[in-house]
C-alpha cells in the first residue's frame, strides 16, 4: 500500500455526475486522473460537465482559470478500465447505484490494477463488505462516499468494511484532507453509513409535516435553509444539545418521539408522486413546478447559494492559493 506522498495518480471509474465531479477535484489539486467510461459519449460529456462547473467556480471566484485549466488537461479519459488502472496508486468507483455492477466492475479491478493500489467506492448506502468480497483483497477497499454536488460539497465519508484495514482507511482519510476534503470516518458497515442516515431520518419527519397538513413544503424549506441548516452549519446537532443543555433536549425528546414519524415504507405522498411522474425538477414537477428549462436554472441556482456559503466557511479548497500547491492539507 503506498503512502499519501506518493499517490500521483487517481483512476476515476465512472464518468456521471459523481465521477466527472471527483475527477475535476483531484485534477484540480495537482493529481493526474485517468477517467473510464464505456462510451465515447459519455466521456465527453463528462468533459463538458466539468468545464461547466469550473466556469461557474471561475465566475464566483472560488477558482482562477489557469487552476481550472491546468487541471482539465490533468485528466486523461478512456473506455477501457484496464488502461485506466495502469500505473495508478488509487482507485475510485462510481458506477450506478447497483450492487451486481458494483461487485462485477470490482472484479474487474482486481484483476487489472496494480496490487498495491487502494481500491475506493462511491455509494450512497450499498455494503462495502459485499463489494469487497468481490476481490482477493478485502483489506484495501475502502468506501469513499462523495455528496453532491461532488466538485463543491466539503465532507466525504471514510467507511470501513468488515476487513478494511486501518492503514486504507488513514490513507483514504489524508488523501481526502490533500484535495481539501473533510474525511468523516464511518467506523461500521451499515445500511445509509452516515450521511444517508441523517439525511433520511429529517427526510422523513419532512414529508410527515407536509403529509399531515402540518406545514406546507415551502415552509418546511424555509425551517430548514433559515433555522435548522444554519444553526447546525456552526455547531452541529450534538454540540447544539451540550450547548442549549441536555436536560432540554431529554425532556422535549420524552413527549415528542411518540409523536414523530416512524414509517417503516416510504409515505404515501412520495409513493404517489412517483407513480404519476411527478418525479422532480428533471420532470417538470416534484414538490414544486418546474417549468422547460427551468430545473437547469434551479441547480445553477443551488450551486449559487453552495458558492456563497463555501466563502463563507473560508476552506482551504477554496480559496485562489488552495491550488499552488498539489498536496495542501486542511483540518477537519
Amino acid at each position: 500500500m503506498p503512502q499519501v506522498d506518493q499517490i500521483e495518480v487517481i483512476a476515476a471509474i465512472g464518468a456521471g455526475v459523481m465521477g466527472s465531479g471527483i475527477a475535476q477535484t483531484f485534477a484540480q489539486t495537482g493529481y493526474a486522473v485517468h477517467l473510464q467510461a464505456r462510451r465515447e459519449e459519455t466521456l465527453q460529456a463528462a468533459r463538458d460537465r466539468i468545464t461547466k462547473n469550473q466556469e461557474a467556480m471561475v465566475r464566483a471566484g472560488l477558482l482562477t482559470e489557469a487552476v481550472a485549466r491546468d487541471g482539465l488537461a490533468r485528466i486523461r479519459t478512456t473506455t477501457d478500465l484496464a488502461e485506466a488502472v495502469r500505473g495508478c496508486q488509487f482507485v475510485i468507483e462510481s458506477v450506478p447505484e447497483d450492487l451486481a455492477v458494483k461487485r462485477e466492475v470490482f472484479a474487474a479491478l482486481d484483476r487489472e490494477a496494480p496490487r498495491e493500489a487502494v481500491l475506493t467506492r462511491d455509494t450512497s448506502g450499498l455494503s462495502v463488505s459485499a463489494i469487497a468480497s468481490a476481490t482477493t483483497r478485502p483489506e484495501v477497499v475502502v468506501g469513499f462516499h462523495r455528496m453532491n454536488p461532488p466538485h463543491l460539497m466539503p465532507p466525504v465519508e471514510v467507511i470501513r468494511g468488515q476487513r478494511t484495514a486501518d492503514a486504507a482507511m488513514d490513507l483514504t482519510c489524508d488523501l481526502a484532507r490533500r484535495i481539501g476534503r473533510i474525511p468523516i470516518r464511518v467506523e461500521k458497515d451499515v445500511p445509509g453509513f452516515l450521511w444517508n442516515r441523517l439525511q433520511l431520518a429529517l427526510v422523513r419527519e419532512a414529508l410527515h409535516v407536509v403529509e399531515q397538513g402540518i406545514a406546507s413544503p415551502e415552509a418546511v424549506d424555509q425551517a430548514i435553509r433559515a433555522g435548522l441548516g444554519l444553526r447546525w452549519a456552526a455547531v452541529g446537532p450534538l454540540r447544539l444539545m451540550d450547548l442549549g443543555g441536555l436536560a432540554t433536549f431529554h425532556a422535549i425528546a420524552g413527549y415528542l418521539y411518540r409523536d414523530l414519524s416512524a414509517a417503516q415504507t416510504p409515505q404515501g405522498i412520495l409513493a404517489d408522486k412517483v407513480a404519476s411522474g411527478e418525479a422532480g425538477a428533471r420532470a417538470g414537477r416534484g414538490f414544486y413546478q418546474y417549468p422547460a428549462g427551468c430545473a437547469d436554472a434551479a441547480i445553477a441556482a443551488r450551486d449559487a447559494r453552495l458558492f456563497e456559503l463555501l466563502k463563507l466557511l473560508r476552506l482551504p479548497a477554496f480559496q485562489d492559493t488552495a491550488f499552488t500547491d498539489a498536496h495542501r492539507t486542511v483540518e477537519p
